[in-house]
């Protein structure tokens, strides 16, 4: 990423432009010294203001500029980031609403004994329970059967939801 300096650095172009008005600044009042006129010391105080202008000018648009860039980049990430948390919810659902795919078998009676321990002690699953939007268990199976085993009614579930990725 280009530091704020790289970025509303000015071209070759618009550094020429500022030095051919400064070059005329000074050929003003050289020439109002020469010939002792006024007028043109006033013309030379009239580029230097155009100088100025133009100066301040090229640098605020190329400040809006990055600035722009800036904010659509931000944006950006705000929007995977917020397209990130959207895909999963936390939610409370009706346990028996949750259906089991056919791909799922019987956990390792091991597993299941350590995440009944797991529960007993801690009060909580040891992983979350997962489902899509038709309520499909993606994740959490023994949570799941935990829950069954205890009689509960509701749980709560992360729901997946897909992404703009997934979606597309």
């Amino acid at each position: 990423m280009k530091t704020w300096e790289e970025t509303t650095k000015l071209k070759k172009e618009e550094k020429m432009l500022i030095i051919f008005y400064v070059l005329n600044i000074i050929l003003d009042i050289t020439t109002a010294i020469i010939t002792k006129n006024a007028v043109w010391i006033m013309c030379g105080l009239a580029f230097l203001v155009i100088t100025l202008m133009e100066y301040c000018y090229t640098k605020i648009i190329k400040s809006n500029e990055a600035l722009i860039e800036l904010q659509e980049k931000r944006m950006n990430i705000q929007e995977s980031i917020i397209d990130a948390l959207m895909s999963e919810t936390a939610v409370e659902v009706e346990i028996d609403k949750i259906k089991i795919p056919e791909h799922f078998s019987k956990p390792n009676p091991e597993k299941l004994q350590a995440r009944f321990k797991y529960y007993r002690e801690n009060h909580k699953f040891a992983s979350q329970i997962v489902i899509d939007l038709d309520y499909n268990l993606l994740d959490g199976y023994t949570s799941y059967l935990i829950a069954k085993n205890y009689n509960k009614k509701t749980v709560i579930v992360k729901l997946k939801r897909k992404t703009k990725e997934e979606q597309n």
